[in-house]
């Protein structure tokens, strides 16, 4: 049994801190953009509304998003090419760690052009009821 014991407290300290690991909520990420489509890429300083892109690998839930924004706040710019910030659905502020990333649980207001990029089914899907961590209005 006490062989056991070192591995069983190394397994302990391993499953304790991935569960408090923070989610990367707030932290930049490029948006995947089509560089031959009509419309540029999104920046804080050009945005509309906000861009939104699900199934992006450079983050935890997979959404990244760009939002207008000031240029003095925390993301009114971009860094380097990560023009994003990674999001996640939300019921509450405390979800989106506001306090932290200056993130708010609120609905999405889409760019008028970006949303009539999307289809129907992928508006229902994505954009229904569910509130995401964005920059606050």
């Amino acid at each position: 049994m006490r062989a056991h014991a070192p591995l069983l407290l190394a397994l302990l300290t391993l499953l304790t801190a991935s569960a408090c690991d923070k989610p990367d909520v707030g932290q930049r990420c490029v948006l995947a953009w089509s560089q031959s489509g009509p419309i540029p890429p999104p920046t804080p300083a050009t945005a509309q509304g906000d861009y939104f892109e699900t199934g992006n690998l450079g983050c935890d839930d997979l959404v990244c998003i760009v939002s207008p924004a000031p240029a003095g706040s925390k993301y009114g710019t971009c860094a380097g090419d990560a023009c994003g910030y990674c999001s996640k659905p939300c019921v509450s502020d405390r979800d989106c760690y506001t306090s932290s990333t200056g993130l708010k649980c609120q609905q999405l207001i889409l760019d008028p052009t970006f949303l009539s990029t999307l289809d129907e089914i992928t508006k229902q899907r994505y954009l229904g009821e569910t509130n995401y961590c964005v920059v606050p209005r």
